[in-house]
């Protein structure tokens, strides 16, 4: 997630990010996650009343408040920052650290998360694009098919979460030319975020291996966190607007009035419904409480948005989060 159309993890995350996806970590040493048969990973329908995401930041931020601490109202919960080959190697990556901060082992962890899910919150994973996705090798994986059926068999068959959404905002190739971009008053937004890369053809594949596995045909979540400024967001747009359940934009500094500008860019170029949006906003900045709220409330003239979501909900749940969640669900 981008703060200012900045990555909020840091260089910290962004530095483990490449040790951590590097084919040598896609060892088997597993903990087993407790097995699980009962959960129903049905589709969010996105037609539905608005849907609270809170992005719960695994680093240990706030390390007292865990995700059984997660309100009653919230629908669905992003575990960030844990990424893929901390579940495949616990050994390389145990916790107590820089990415299960919050947590003394996995086994409790899972717990939570089913906890959670028995609770009728759905849990799914995020997953940050990277400059492998423009290759035939995404992650160091020999294929992208292998590579997201890694994801299935790691996420879904094994730790039963309820889908994944994608972090859309890395740094890669830039598409070549860069396309003119629109005027403000179209879509909300001055100019590209130039930190962010191209979906070229690779990189749609890697997205399309995964539909098989997430999203509105597999009966399971599909989402997106970026912003409409990012060079992949029309791309991934144009592919996937039936695959994906919620597309959801990095709105942290705006108001109602910006965000009805990307709901415009997005419902008209995009094509993509109005019920499918989800508007991002970010608890560790306080100063922007009461546009979240605001945009919580505001209901967009191509009819209801799909919600909100809350990035690092667990740094202010009481505070911050609380207000958003309350303002979404019209209390």
């Amino acid at each position: 997630m981008k703060q200012k159309f900045i990555s909020l993890t840091g260089l910290f995350v962004l530095c483990m990010s490449v040790l951590a996806f590097a084919p040598s970590c896609k060892k088997d040493s597993q903990v087993k996650a407790p097995a699980n048969h009962t959960i129903n990973r049905a589709v969010t329908n996105s037609t539905n009343a608005q849907k609270f995401i809170a992005y719960f930041v695994t680093d240990g931020r706030n390390p007292t408040y865990k995700l059984t601490d997660i309100p009653d109202g919230v629908d669905i919960v992003v575990l960030f920052v844990v990424k893929l080959p901390n579940y495949i190697d616990t050994i390389k990556y145990p916790a107590s650290g820089g990415y299960i901060g919050a947590y003394k082992s996995y086994g409790a962890f899972y717990g939570d998360i089913k906890k959670l899910q028995a609770r009728g919150i759905k849990v799914i994973q995020n997953i940050d694009d990277e400059a492998s996705w423009q290759t035939t090798k995404p992650a160091g994986y020999a294929s992208a098919s292998a590579y997201a059926l890694k994801m299935k068999q790691v996420l879904l068959d094994q730790l039963h979460l309820d889908g994944i959404t994608l972090d859309v905002e890395h740094s890669g190739a830039a598409p070549s030319p860069i396309p003119a971009f629109p005027a403000y008053n179209k879509i909300g937004y001055y100019g590209w975020y130039s930190s962010s890369m191209a979906a070229n053809a690779n990189y749609i594949n890697c997205i399309k291996e995964m539909t098989k596995y997430f999203g509105t045909t597999a009966s399971n979540e599909l989402e997106i966190a970026s912003g409409l400024d990012c060079y992949a967001w029309n791309n991934i747009a144009s592919n996937f607007v039936n695959n994906f359940t919620y597309f959801g934009v990095q709105s942290y500094d705006g108001n109602s009035t910006r965000t009805q500008l990307m709901n415009n860019y997005a419902t008209g170029t995009n094509k993509i419904p109005s019920a499918k949006m989800v508007y991002g906003h970010n608890a560790e900045t306080g100063s922007s409480q009461s546009d979240a709220v605001d945009i919580a409330k505001w209901t967009p003239t191509q009819g209801q948005k799909g919600g909100v979501f809350v990035y690092a909900f667990n740094s202010d749940p009481t505070g911050y989060g609380a207000a958003v969640l309350a303002a979404v669900k019209g209390k």
